[in-house]
């Protein structure tokens, strides 16, 4: 199972911590409603046990087709795609045993490739 979701907000802007809390920011939903409903329109089938994924972070590319100076690191850009899969691609993200991360080509959006694959 693959799917390609929009570039993520970085871990450093998905959470707040508050006098009232920790919530996630608004950024953070917009992108996982956005993530979910890509991912459903793959029809991905709930992996119900262990599973690796791939993650492929692909830098956006300026207005003159080149790609972005400024690139989010790959520790920055799981959090909140693991997060929007729970429950499509997998029923918890406990299920994730093996994570493999890398730089991808650049898009003109950038973008963030997942291969959710039984272990």
């Amino acid at each position: 199972m693959i799917v390609t979701l929009p570039y993520p907000p970085s871990a450093n802007r998905y959470l707040r911590h508050t006098s009232r809390g920790t919530y996630r920011t608004k950024e953070a939903n917009s992108y996982k409603d956005a993530a979910q409903w890509m991912a459903k329109s793959q029809h991905f089938t709930i992996a119900t046990g262990f599973v690796l994924v791939n993650v492929t972070l692909h830098q956006r590319l300026t207005k003159k087709n080149e790609p972005s100076a400024t690139v989010m690191d790959l520790d920055n850009c799981i959090k909140v795609a693991m997060d929007a899969l729970q429950g499509i691609a997998f029923e918890n993200d406990k299920q994730v045993r093996r994570i493999v991360m890398n730089y991808g080509l650049p898009m003109r959006d950038g973008g963030l490739t997942l291969e959710v694959l039984p272990l």
